[in-house]
């Protein structure tokens, strides 16, 4: 069967996207699942500029063609279905957004879509296996709506194959600016903050994979790539199989080929200088640390479980290593004021964040804060995710109206950096961004 894996266009805030653009890890581990089919990849985030023309043309030539989906990009990937239906190819979309809203089904151009942790799933289905009997799976028959039963999470992280990293031309890709891919090394995580749907996703589970799996995915890097940022949700939640990984990469010398980056949990942080030097050493530079808010009342509202107590410290033990903060925020955090978010901008310069980063609070599909957004009429109980982007807010909060919200969401920008996002962000990492 020819199978094109298609990856939509995902809107990151003005800046962003020349600071990261990452292949499409899930699509190539997808891809890897099925070498018995031909396979290509088309990543429409390093197109210039999207001719549907072309890509119906391209779409028209395969058998079936499977689409990952985040909320925002299901109105992208929806017009991608439909092109496909034009030509009867067989449609599939997975991810988070059709994981977490099931109906997405019945949108007519759909023909199946993957629930959960795909790898499986999607094998059986384009192995041909009869639809009825493969778990995770949605899919219409007879005009009726199926929703199998959900698939067990995968218990041994290790017996995947390696991504099929060869799909892709990495010329595009870049992390911080510099030529980087991306490596994941567990999935999940154990916390329930009642903002992210990751919980909802992946049912607080965390699983791991091996440090020695985790070297043998750096060594698969391409040799063009000088930058790895781990994807893992929590780098740092087994200190000891971090120590472990960090001592493997000085082992393998890979510290000399790569700077490393992750995302890190303030508390995994402030606690555990000695990990993070480890970590320094191994040649990790960034630290992504979602501080969310800096107002204890909020952060204890979000079940965040983490203590503003921490933050100097966390930041501190960073800036003893020379490992530069990214800092993530949210504006419109539940118990937030119009005063406390204009405070926001100084107070963050204070803790010394070199980068930062402010969404609007927003209320993802199968969270605990869309359930308490509808029930306080804060956001619609049908909002049309299809015009949902990540940048724009799409609920109140009971003491910020949208409007009030968006205007605070680029005073923030406007305070912190005082000149143009990208321009401020590359600043403050002391790099040039190359040109691709």
């Amino acid at each position: 069967m020819k199978v094109l894996l298609i990856y939509p266009p995902y809107f990151l805030e003005k800046g962003l996207g020349a600071m990261m653009k990452a292949p499409p890890l899930a699509l190539l581990q997808l891809a890897a699942m099925i070498p018995n089919h031909e396979v290509e990849i088309l990543d429409l985030n390093v197109i210039p500029s999207i001719d549907f023309d072309i890509i119906e043309e391209k779409i028209s030539k395969f058998d079936m063609v499977g689409i990952t989906c985040m909320s925002n990009m299901l109105n992208s990937a929806l017009k991608l279905c439909e092109l496909a239906k034009r030509h009867d190819v067989t449609t599939v979309l997975g991810g988070f957004h059709p994981t977490l809203k099931p109906d997405v089904i019945e949108y007519p151009n759909i023909d199946y879509t993957v629930r959960g942790e795909g790898e499986y799933t999607f094998k059986e289905l384009v192995d041909g296996l009869n639809p009825s009997e493969i778990l995770g799976l949605s899919y219409k028959k007879n005009g009726e709506f199926h929703h199998n039963k959900p698939r067990p999470f995968i218990t041994n992280l290790d017996e995947l194959p390696y991504p099929r990293k060869d799909l892709v031309d990495y010329k595009p890709y870049i992390t911080f600016g510099l030529p980087g891919d991306i490596v994941e090394t567990s999935r999940g995580c154990p916390f329930d903050c009642h903002f992210c749907c990751v919980s909802k996703f992946y049912g607080r589970t965390y699983r791991k994979k091996s440090p020695l799996r985790v070297i043998k995915e750096l060594e698969l890097v391409p040799k063009t790539q000088f930058q790895v940022f781990f994807t893992d949700d929590n780098f740092m939640l087994d200190h000891k199989r971090v120590e472990e990984i960090c001592y493997l990469i000085r082992e393998h010398k890979l510290h000399r080929r790569f700077m490393f980056s992750c995302q890190a949990r303030v508390d995994d942080t402030a606690k555990n200088p000695e990990l993070v030097n480890k970590m320094a050493e191994s040649k990790f530079f960034v630290f992504f640390i979602g501080f969310e808010s800096l107002k204890q009342e909020s952060l204890d509202i979000i079940k965040k479980q983490v203590s503003l107590t921490l933050y100097k410290k966390a930041i501190k033990n960073c800036h003893d290593n020379k490992i530069l903060v990214f800092g993530s925020f949210i504006i419109g955090n539940i118990g937030e004021t119009r005063e406390d978010i204009l405070k926001m901008p100084k107070l963050v310069k204070e803790l010394k964040v070199a980068i930062a980063i402010a969404i609007p609070l927003t209320p993802l599909p199968g969270t605990r804060l869309m359930e308490q957004a509808v029930a306080n009429g804060w956001i619609a109980k049908d909002f049309d995710w299809t015009n949902f982007d990540y940048s724009r807010p799409i609920m109140r909060t009971p003491d910020l109206t949208i409007e009030e919200i968006t205007e605070l969401k680029d005073h923030f920008f406007k305070s912190f950096y005082k000149v143009d996002l990208l321009d401020g962000m590359f600043k403050k990492l002391n790099i040039k961004p190359l040109d691709h």
